[in-house]
């Protein structure tokens, strides 16, 4: 019995023995099976871990780049020890100290153009050679222009109140560069500055409204024919109160400024055709042509102190705002979202001729009167000038006084506010006599668009000027050139494209 149960025992053990052992068997390679799979996973975790710092080690790198860059680009900012601001104010680049004393502005304008005129050839006979002579060389003109290419330099130095305005020009012709504009100016107190220089004379609003602003590819021929131009010398602006300025500068007379042209359409005697010595009227004879008589040398205008043909001359301006803001009077264009704006404007030039110039004393006065009016898109402006001018000598053998006329009205919508704007311009001049009585009046009507990309900043500007009647004067700055006496209409088609920056 007991060996029986001895042997149960040993076999019952056995058994227990082989399933523990079958079971750490299975237990053993579940195990390792898990083992595996974690390792797996492990490895799985690492690599995106892995990967995840990758890119932020780089994210950090590229943001301790860019921080190094502005670092850098503060430090160029910040020049020499006193420190510097720079950047764009919404109209210039500037330079500036830290502290304000020293400001120097930095802006530009390019206006690339292309003209085609169209003119008749009338000539006049010679009776005594059976010839033509004409004025006309061709009747058909065409081509592009770098009308104007300009950078100005302006700011103060030391003091707000010292003030410098500097603009250089691209001659579009050759290619030259001048200083069209060069002045000192002091503010003696908040309402009056004092200036010094080459400026425009405060006469034409037209003239003083920057060709970066008109209507039309070009100002009027109403305004080329009595503007006094650039001018040398001093003058004062006293803003009288909020609502009027008053400008008053004494020069060196019309177009005295060294990048003025030098010669007066209203201030020559005779009936002389400028650039030639043709004389035309009622008693034209072709035997005149190139012989020129009495004094022209008015005509002429000197730019040196010493041997200019002015005593004297003083130019008055008043400018009064009934409604609007100031920048307003010097941009034509009406803008969506603008206040109404409501300017009158007159002024005075008074001028003296050279002392000694017996045959031709040339004092002359002129007078212009102009309003304005911009709202709801559309804006309107007219202006009145005149000149008399004495052209009498002693023995009253040069010339009669004349007095002779302009007018100009001018109107633009915003068909497409901001955007689209076509406009048309009336001019009209009375010239009386002064180039005798086949040039005694002329007409011209102006028509055209313009296309504002980012308005004047980019805009592109399409125009047609019809001249009625003959015109006496070339101004080919705006694609007129002289007719014959007996010529017809001419029709000049204009586009241009300007950039400011």
């Amino acid at each position: 019995m007991t060996c029986k149960m001895f042997f149960a025992f040993g076999g019952a053990l056995l058994m227990g023995i082989a399933g523990v052992a079958t079971a750490e068997t299975q237990s053993e390679a579940q195990l390792k099976a898990e083992l595996s799979a974690v390792q797996t996973r492990l490895a799985q975790l690492e690599a995106k871990q892995s990967n995840t710092w990758l890119s932020q080690r780089r994210t950090e790198e590229i943001k301790s780049l860019i921080s190094d860059v502005l670092a850098d680009a503060d430090t160029r900012a910040s020049l020499l020890e006193g420190g510097a601001t720079a950047g764009h104010n919404g109209k210039h680049f500037y330079l500036a100290s830290e502290d304000g004393g020293f400001l120097l502005e930095i802006s530009g304008q390019l206006q690339f153009r292309h003209v085609t005129s169209f003119q008749n050839d009338h000539p006049e006979i010679d009776n005594d050679t059976d010839t033509e002579i004409s004025l006309v060389d061709d009747e058909t003109e065409s081509g592009f222009v770098m009308r104007r290419a300009k950078v100005q330099f302006k700011g103060h130095i030391a003091d707000p109140r010292i003030q410098y305005n500097i603009r250089f020009a691209v001659n579009s012709q050759d290619n030259s560069v001048t200083a069209d504009k060069i002045v000192i100016s002091y503010e003696l107190m908040d309402d009056l500055t004092l200036w010094g220089g080459e400026d425009k004379a405060p006469f034409l609003r037209e003239e003083l409204t920057s060709s970066k602003y008109q209507t039309a590819v070009e100002r009027s021929y109403v305004n080329e024919i009595f503007t006094a131009d650039s001018v040398q010398g001093i003058g004062v602006t006293w803003e009288a109160n909020e609502n009027v300025i008053v400008n008053v500068a004494i020069t060196d007379g019309v177009r005295s400024g060294s990048n003025s042209t030098t010669q007066d359409p209203l201030t020559q005697a005779g009936g002389l055709v400028p650039g030639s010595q043709f004389r035309v009227g009622e008693d034209f004879d072709p035997e005149d042509l190139g012989e020129g008589e009495g004094d022209f040398s008015r005509s002429s205008v000197s730019k040196d102190f010493n041997d200019d043909q002015t005593d004297f001359a003083i130019t008055a301006r008043v400018d009064v705002r009934l409604a609007g803001n100031w920048e307003q009077m010097t941009d034509f264009a009406a803008w969506e979202g603008e206040d109404m704006a409501l300017f009158f404007g007159a002024a005075i030039h008074y001028e003296v001729g050279e002392t000694g110039d017996s045959a031709q004393n040339n004092d002359f006065l002129r007078w212009t009167v102009d309003a304005s009016l911009e709202m709801n898109n559309f804006n309107v402006y007219a202006a009145v000038v005149g000149n008399h001018t004495n052209l009498e000598d002693e023995n009253d053998v040069i010339g009669e006084d004349r007095d002779t006329h302009g007018v100009v009205i001018q109107a633009g919508y915003m068909i497409i506010p901001n955007e689209l704007e076509p406009f048309i311009r009336y001019e009209f001049i009375d010239l009386d006599d002064v180039y005798g009585n086949s040039y005694d009046e002329v007409t011209l009507l102006t028509f055209g668009v313009n296309r504002y990309f980012n308005k004047h900043n980019a805009k592109f500007t399409l125009d047609i000027v019809w001249a009625l009647d003959s015109l006496p004067v070339a101004q080919e700055d705006l694609g007129l050139q002289v007719d014959d006496p007996s010529g017809e209409d001419q029709v000049t088609i204009r586009a241009q494209f300007q950039l400011l920056f």
